[in-house]
């Protein structure tokens, strides 16, 4: 078996194959600058992920070995992961990662593929449009109580905290970015006369 794995690995090594091919996020280059920004704060919220990792082996080693659970880290890694899911559109847009038809975006020529970039651009501006109007109207209820004052909803459970407005607002800032990334891609879609990837 080890002979064969070996065997597996050498045929491996000798292919041609590169990363990029597997990870097609290893060629993949931001559009423009605000997306490189993205891109490198992406790099510092993924370990975000860990640090939720971390907290709920805790949790597990707390409840069942020392049969001591605690009330916070439950909530505190959906918090955590939430946020990233959040960022995760941002970071995807950067990175030109977002779900496509690709055999349709790969048959057209230059032009098409300016034409299909341009549409794209519009249709999320659209889409974004809408989740922001939910993300505001979200937010407002989970900060401001209904009489204007400052009021942060609670989870409502026994620790209580105040992390559904933090994530609501995260939502909204996320899709505000997003928004505005929309546009640049828009824009650049536009000025490119030459069609293709933008």
């Amino acid at each position: 078996m080890a002979q064969h794995e070996r065997h597996g690995l050498e045929k491996l090594e000798e292919s041609d194959i590169s990363a990029a091919e597997f990870d097609h996020l290893e060629s993949a280059k931001p559009k423009t600058r605000l997306d490189e920004w993205v891109d490198h704060v992406g790099r510092y919220v993924s370990w975000l992920f860990l640090v939720g990792v971390v907290i709920s082996f805790l949790e597990v080693v707390m409840r069942y070995a020392f049969s001591a659970p605690t009330i916070w880290a439950h909530e505190t890694t959906i918090m955590l992961v939430a946020v990233c899911f959040a960022y995760s559109g941002c970071y995807a847009m950067a990175r030109d990662s977002h779900i496509r038809i690709g055999i349709i975006y790969n048959a057209v020529g230059p032009r098409g593929r300016r034409y299909l970039d341009i549409l794209n651009a519009v249709l999320t501006l659209v889409f974004l449009l809408g989740i922001g109007y939910a993300a505001i109207a979200f937010t407002e209820k989970s900060w401001f109580a209904p009489t204007g004052e400052l009021r942060l909803e609670g989870s409502g459970t026994a620790w209580n905290p105040v992390f559904p407005p933090l994530v609501k607002l995260v939502l909204l800032l996320c899709v505000a970015l997003m928004a505005v990334q929309s546009v640049l891609h828009l824009l650049k879609a536009i000025k490119n006369k030459n069609g293709g990837t933008i």
